[in-house]
């Protein structure tokens, strides 16, 4: 196989000690052998190093890279950078792959002479278990601007670099924000996907993603949630740009339903005193939404953004009374 094009796969690693073993032991075993594995330390301080040392000096093939605790976008970025394979993957330091994880993809892309190849993911706690199942689409096989729409709609087609295969000249040119110190995967996937002319998935749960109970993602903070609004308003800014996509009401109405989760979130957890600038940022926003008709988007959003935008501290403790 090493006759095949060489895949860069990039780790991001942050004090991954309890699960960089089983990570790595995953992408050393993989069938498809050609492989650049780049390992970007974002500042680890546990022990960390030595597991993934004791892995290159078994495996040349693996390369490591260190920085200061910058965040994941910016370790990304610079495996992005350094790789020189034909094809990047990611692989995040506290997942695990199976064995035919790079050539799944890579059989996928070339059969579809497609542009990014993408396989499903098994949602798991830290013991193995199952927590969730997504919706799977019967669809395989979608032009760029149909996978694009499945992406932002985030039904389907899930915004994580992981569980992809992607040519590398697609992310040679764009970057993670280095700003966001999370769900800056959701503001980059889009910029990646916009360039794909095809795009090509399959049914098989070949990565294992750990949802861990405290990652900051799935505890929203208010400080957390206004990330998530930054990069929501970075796909609607997208949105508002282009005018070849469809079911532009679907994806209109799935962004609205996201910023109305983060503000519920900010509001019930800040009291009128804090955050008052990221509060009036996001209801400065609401104002190009109210352009949307109700028939568009549905009597309960309609309400909502203008009861937010006119009246912020009414809306502030209906909020705040339906907590409880």
């Amino acid at each position: 196989m090493n006759n095949y094009p060489l895949i860069s796969l990039i780790i991001p690693c942050y004090n991954a000690e309890q699960t960089l073993e089983k990570c790595l032991n995953s992408v050393i075993q993989q069938s498809y052998n050609n492989l650049e594995i780049i390992i970007v330390d974002d500042g680890s301080t546990d022990g960390s190093s030595k597991i993934y040392e004791e892995f290159q000096r078994k495996d040349n093939r693996i390369e490591i890279f260190r920085q200061d605790n910058y965040g994941v976008s910016k370790a990304r970025n610079k495996g992005v950078k350094a790789a020189i394979g034909e094809y990047i993957c990611f692989v995040d330091s506290d997942d695990w792959v199976e064995t035919n994880y790079c050539s799944e993809l890579y059989n996928l892309l070339i059969t579809e002479n497609a542009d990014i190849a993408i396989i499903e993911a098994s949602y798991e706690d830290e013991i193995g278990n199952v927590i969730f199942n997504k919706p799977i689409s019967s669809e395989k096989v979608f032009d760029g601007k149909r996978a694009l729409v499945l992406l932002l709609e985030d039904k389907f087609i899930q915004s994580h670099p992981w569980g992809k295969l992607y040519k590398a000249t697609f992310l040679k040119n764009v970057s993670f924000p280095e700003d966001l110190k999370c769900f800056e995967d959701y503001s980059t996937l889009f910029k990646i996907f916009d360039k794909a002319v095809k795009v090509v998935r399959s049914d098989e749960k070949l990565y294992h993603y750990l949802q861990h109970a405290d990652s900051l993602s799935h505890n929203l903070s208010p400080k957390t949630a206004y990330y998530f609004y930054l990069a929501i308003m970075d796909v609607f800014k997208f949105c508002q740009s282009t005018t070849q996509l469809k079911n532009q009401e679907n994806i209109t109405k799935n962004i609205i339903r996201k910023l109305l989760m983060v503000l519920k979130r900010i509001l019930r957890n800040t009291t009128k005193e804090e955050m008052q600038l990221e509060k009036e940022k996001i209801r400065q926003s609401f104002k190009s939404f109210l352009k949307y008709h109700l028939k568009d988007i549905g009597l309960e959003y309609w309400l909502y953004l203008r009861l937010y935008y006119y009246y912020p501290n009414l809306y502030a403790k209906l909020i705040s009374k339906n907590d409880k």
